[in-house]
């Protein structure tokens, strides 16, 4: 296999733009010596890509360079004002289509305090258009800067015969940019091993991109200075799909057409239904815990809180042993060594409610923090114990 300073000399590609799933080789050749490094089983799928864009002078995708834990983003710069209702004109979509595209818009409503009202055009935040090639949108606030004649956002292959998940996937993935999220990938620090030769001739295949493009939609980083983060979140909807050839360790990531549970919760605390918008990436779990018949419950403290499934926390401090604490319907409160205190207060009907719901506030020494209802699953585990979280204070 040709290594990472490899470039394209030629490019072998059976069938043209090949349907989702097909085998398709590549000749990659060495920068070193000019020869072919062997010819590369390449899956070439179907894998219809967005492009982020941004206003001319405020591009906040810079560098290539990738180290430490990766993390989901969003450009701060960029978000609306909490609350926001988002008015949206759509323009050369067939009813079939303008109706799927309202449909998976508004999921992000679901969990962000953002709401999207559908207008005619002339006097709207986001201007849609179906325009037959790429799907595209500006992110965020970045799309009060396009005239109300040009589009902010496109859709380039919805037909009245698209499937609802192709229909979900990009609809949701592109009004996630609209709202201020970048690419996955693009997060300062997701540390993708790319095997860029493969990469380059895939895009220039499938999309027509030369290096430039890819390098800016594919391998650039965002700014961290401007981002707010998560862990990366290969199941992110905002995350591309790409195949285990495209990276020198073989790693991959799925075709995502929900939100994953990382999304729902980190949009949750960039736009939330309550309290204050949080700066900071800390927050704790409330957990019960197992080891056979041994039974406790506590506070799990995490100085980086999202995607914690299997990561031990932070600091941790238990509120009762041999039974499980009722956190339900009175205040709490725990110390932890260093001095610091937690308090919480969750309503007493919160068993009875959804996932995700809003169960009440939590605080410590500098910050409040929103509780919300998590699904009783395993969070981590340590000497023999079992913990899970049945809330989330952030």
């Amino acid at each position: 296999m040709a290594p990472p300073s490899a470039t394209i000399d030629d490019t072998i590609i059976k069938d043209n733009y090949p349907s989702k799933g097909s085998i398709t080789t590549t000749k990659v050749s060495a920068a070193t010596n000019g020869e072919i490094a062997g010819t590369l089983a390449v899956d070439f799928s179907e894998v219809r890509t967005c492009t982020q864009r941004f206003s001319p002078g405020k591009t906040t995708v810079v560098g290539t360079q990738f180290s430490g834990p990766g993390r989901e983003a969003l450009d701060n710069r960029k978000l609306w004002p909490n609350g926001t209702t988002l008015m949206v004109s759509i323009f050369g979509a067939s009813p079939f289509v303008e109706s799927k595209i309202k449909q998976f818009a508004v999921e992000w409503s679901n969990f962000a305090n953002v709401q999207f009202v559908f207008v005619a055009p002339g006097n709207s935040d986001i201007h849609v258009t179906c325009t037959p090639g790429g799907s595209w949108s500006y992110i965020g606030t970045d799309a009060r800067n396009v005239p109300q004649d040009q589009p902010s956002m496109n859709f380039g292959w919805f037909n009245d015969q698209t499937a609802d998940d192709e229909f979900r996937r990009v609809v949701v993935h592109e009004f996630g940019h609209a709202i201020g999220c970048i690419h996955e990938q693009s997060s300062p620090v997701s540390n993708i091993p790319w095997n860029k030769p493969v990469v380059y001739a895939y895009y220039l295949k499938s999309n027509g991109w030369d290096h430039a493009m890819v390098d800016s939609q594919v391998f650039a980083v965002a700014d961290p200075s401007v981002t707010v983060d998560t862990p990366f979140d290969r199941t992110s909807i905002m995350e591309y799909s790409y195949p285990a050839s495209f990276t020198l360790d073989g790693s991959s990531a799925p075709w995502n057409t929900d939100l994953s549970d990382t999304d729902k919760t980190f949009i949750m605390q960039i736009y939330p239904n309550f309290g204050l918008r949080r700066t900071t990436n800390d927050g704790v779990y409330l957990v019960n815990c197992f080891k056979g018949s041994e039974i406790s419950s506590g506070v799990a403290y995490y100085s980086f809180l999202g995607s914690n499934d299997g990561q031990q926390p932070t600091a941790y401090v238990d509120v009762t042993k041999g039974s499980n604490v009722t956190w339900e319907g009175s205040p709490g409160s725990v110390s932890f060594p260093d001095g610091n205190t937690v308090n919480w207060a969750i309503v007493a009907n919160a068993g009875s409610l959804g996932t995700y719901a809003h169960v009440g506030s939590a605080r410590n020494k500098f910050e409040t923090w929103n509780v919300y209802k998590d699904k009783y699953r395993l969070l981590y585990q340590v000497d023999g114990w079992s913990c899970y979280s049945v809330y989330w204070c952030f």
